[in-house]
Formats: C-alpha cells, structure tokens, sequence
C-alpha cells in the first residue's frame, strides 16, 4: 500500500468518527427536545387527576330521615294467668278475630302455677306442725295456738320485760351473796378479828329488820351464857358469833345461786317461748296466703282453650304448637279495630322544632309500597334516653303494605333556603380538626399552569340528598375539589379531570 492509499483510509477513518459523535449528539439532542416537549404530560401521570366544582349561590332542601318499626297503637295483649301447653295454633298472624274466637287449643292438665301454689300449702301446713311440736312450747300453748290465738307484740314484750327485771334482781342478790361471803372468809384469815371494828354482814332487804333486832337485843348463842364465868369466854363468845355469821352468809350464798339458777332456766324458757311463738305466727300467715293464692288459681282455671277478649286483627303470636305459655306474659296482641300502626324514631331537637304535628312523611324507598302509603306526624315529645337534646317523632302509618313489626324508613323535608355559597355534598371533608374544602389555586410556570390543593375550613349551615351550604374564608366562583383518583392533601399539587372544560355541575 503506497503513501497515499494510507492517507485516505485514516481519513475515512477521521470522517467516520466524526459521523459517529454528531448521530450521537444529535440523537441527545432530539431526547432533551422531547423531554422538553413532554415534560409536563410525563408530570401530569403521576399526579393525583382531581374533579372540581366552582362555589356558587344556591338552595338547599334538607331532609330528616328516619327509622322505626311498625308497632300497633294502643295494643291489647292476651295473657294467661298460669303456664299452660299449647295444643296447637288456631289463627294466624294478621288474621282478623272476632271476641270469644278461639286463638289456642291446650293441653288437658292443670296448670304448673295451680300444682305449685298446693305444694307451698301443703309444705307450710307441715311446718306449722313440726315447730308446734318440737317440745319448745307448753301444752297450753299449744292448744291456744291451734285454735289461732296469739298473743300481740306488747303481750310479748310485757312478758320478756317481767323475767328480765326478776332476773336482774336476781342477778344482784347472788353479787350481794357472794360478795359478804367472800368478805367474812377473808376475816378469818386475820389471826385475831379486830375488836374495836365490828363485822357488818350484807343482807338481803327481807333480812334487814331481823338481824338489826337480834343487834339490839343482845341474843347471841345458848352457849355463850353457860361459859360465861371462863377467862376466855369473850373469845369463844367473838368466835362462836362469826361462825354464826358464816354459816348464814353461806346459806344466803347458795340460795342466791338456786333462785338465779331458777329464773335463768325460766327465762330461757319464756325467750324460746316468744321465739316459737312468733315463728309460728309468721308460718300460720304464709298458710293464709298460700290457701288465697290456690283459691284465686283454682278460679283462674281457663279450660282447654285460650280466647280473644276483644275484635281486631292478630299481629303477634308468642308460642307454637309444644310450648309452655308463661304465667301473665303476653301469647297474643291484636290490634283494636278501627287503630293504626305507628311508626317512632328519634331526631335532634333542632330538627324537631322545624317541625310540626300533622306534617306528611314520605318513604326512604318508596318503590316497596303501595299508592295509598300514608305517613302523618302525631306526637313530638321528648326522648327519655335524652330528653334535653333529642326528641321523639311519632307517625301513624296507614298502608295495605305494612304489618305490625315490619321496619319503615320515613324522610320529611324542611323548608327549601337559599345560600350563598353552596357546594356538592362530596367537596366537604371531615378531619380531627373540623370541616373543610381543598381550594384549587392555580399557579404560572414556564411549562404552563400548575395546580394546587388548598385546605379552607369551613362551617356547614345545611344540607340535602346533593348539596351543602357552607360558609368560610372562600367566596363565590372559587373552584373546589370533588373527587380524586388518589389521596390529595393540603399543598398536593394535582391534575384536572379535563382541563379544557371546568364543568360547572
């Protein structure tokens, strides 16, 4: 290859370098071109698309709505005073009834209260037996208490009153026996008893006059006289007179312990006496009770069937074939002829004062009645759950549709107003810190227009099936944001829905 040849293949070589690096930088300039282009359609997918409502004058009708059952007006309920089989079931619910028709068949027993009320009888009568005999009372008492003579309360007290006083009584004299016992025993552990202070013996009352007698008369023992002429006879006089007085007091002693032995036993018999007594007074009314109680049963007895009292049409059967009726609980309620069904819930005091008897209430859902469905306000009173802040709505339901115990969805409408600034029910949200709207703001960009979430607190004045009344630091014309396909938070920027056309919905 010759000195030219290689010059022109490093030129090829140069040119196609060069080639390379401008398809390079022309491509990089293409990319940055579209990136420049497409920049905000490439933003725009990852932001959150928003739909968006302008604020505007308005009106607003508010609705009160509410729920309650279909209950009958007045009701008659059909009871039975004892637990009863049931036979089988002769109407049917919403069935009309004339008085006297038969509304259950029962089973040929006597009824468990009438069984039950014989056994407390019989059960109480053996009582009064058995205590009467348990060998606490005398057999005088016992024969007035079998003919039902009893004593009253102040007999009883009287008499507790009087063994009481003869037992304290009794109780002092065994204190005072014992008591000039012990001082006399005490007096014969001295050596030589003091002459100069004599032994005054303690005596019962009765025995005061007696003993100061023999003091003043000098009677002492026979045969202190006849050894009066010894040295020591004044010793054996002094020694001889104190075991008089021993002996005495001893006597005293253990006469005093018999009689409160005595009247310890006698009271103890008279307590179990009242107590007895008293017992048995309480068990001879619980018999009377109990006699009246079968008597009124025995009357109650309603045969094999169970009636209507009244005309009207059955809404509610309580028991079926095989069960046991309860004793006074309801088996049937007919509604009275010529009475509705009423229908009740419970709505905001403010509510109610919009409100006002004879006002027509019309159905959530109204595909489900009749034409001649008719709802009617009747009574606001107060809700006894609340009475301050909550009343009660009372309508009467007239409809071939509905029966007793069916649940009913009554809406009334208040007053239509107008507002200034009313928006769509879904622009308001709710958060910890109250009501608000997200304002859309919109801001300039070399790109285009960009937009901005912006929280506004807000104060709802009323509210319907699609609209709501606000009012707030926002004024009319002001866009706000509806829905969103994500999450949008205050500051969020965002995408419209269709930024061509901000529809005014």
């Amino acid at each position: 290859m010759n000195i030219e040849d290689k010059e022109l293949e490093q030129f090829r070589r140069s040119q196609r370098r060069k080639d390379i690096i401008k398809n390079i930088t022309i491509v990089f300039l293409l990319i940055l071109l579209a990136l420049t282009f497409f920049s905000r359609t490439i933003m725009n997918l990852t932001l959150p698309q928003v739909a968006t409502h302008i604020v505007s004058e308005g009106e607003v009708s508010p609705r009160i709505r509410g729920q309650g059952t279909a209950e009958v007006d007045d009701p008659f309920s059909v009871t039975v005073a004892q637990a009863r089989t049931i036979k089988s079931v002769a109407v049917r619910q919403d069935q009309k009834v004339k008085r006297g028709d038969v509304l259950y068949y029962l089973e040929d027993s006597e009824s468990e209260e009438l069984r039950n009320a014989r056994q407390e009888l019989d059960d109480q009568k053996a009582n009064f037996t058995k205590r009467l005999f348990d060998g606490t009372l005398s057999d005088s008492d016992i024969t007035r208490m079998r003919a039902g003579n009893y004593r009253s309360d102040d007999e009883l007290q009287s008499e507790l009153a009087s063994i009481n006083r003869r037992y304290e009584r009794a109780n002092r004299e065994k204190a005072a026996a014992d008591a000039a016992y012990e001082k006399l025993l005490a007096e014969e552990d001295d050596s030589e008893p003091s002459s100069s202070t004599p032994v005054e013996e303690e005596v019962p009352d009765d025995d005061v006059a007696v003993a100061a007698k023999k003091t003043n008369t000098g009677i002492d023992a026979p045969e202190d006289a006849s050894e009066g002429t010894t040295d020591d006879d004044p010793t054996r006089r002094k020694k001889s007179k104190y075991q008089k007085k021993l002996e005495k007091a001893n006597i005293r002693k253990i006469d005093a312990d018999l009689a409160l032995a005595e009247i310890t036993a006698e009271k103890e018999k008279v307590i179990n006496s009242i107590s007895a007594e008293l017992e048995l007074k309480g068990i001879q009314d619980a018999i009377t009770k109990a006699e009246a109680k079968v008597e009124r049963l025995e009357k109650e007895e309603i045969g094999a069937t169970i009636t209507a009292p009244v005309d009207g049409t059955v809404t509610s059967l309580s028991y079926g074939a095989g069960e046991t009726t309860s004793a006074d609980s309801p088996v049937a309620i007919i509604r009275l002829a010529g009475k509705s069904l009423t229908v009740s819930f419970s709505v905001t005091k403010e509510q109610a004062q919009k409100l006002k008897v004879g006002d027509e209430a019309k159905p959530q859902n109204p595909w489900e009645y009749e034409d001649d469905f008719k709802a009617v306000l009747r009574q606001i009173a107060a809700d006894s759950s609340d009475p301050k802040n909550q009343r009660l709505l009372k309508f009467e339901i007239t409809s071939s549709s509905v029966t007793a115990g069916d649940s009913v969805q009554l809406q009334l409408a208040e007053s239509t107003k107008s507002y200034d600034l009313v928006v769509p029910n879904s622009a308001v949200r709710t958060d910890a810190n109250g009501k608000f709207v997200l304002v859309l703001q919109t801001r300039q960009s070399p790109l285009g227009n960009r937009y901005v979430a912006m929280r506004e607190d807000v104060k709802v004045l009323a509210k319907d099936d699609s609209n709501t009344a606000i009012s707030g630091a926002i004024g009319a014309y002001t866009f706000v944001i509806t829905t969103s396909n994500k999450s949008v938070k205050s500051g969020d920027q965002v995408r419209l829905a269709d930024e061509e056309e901000r529809t005014e919905e």
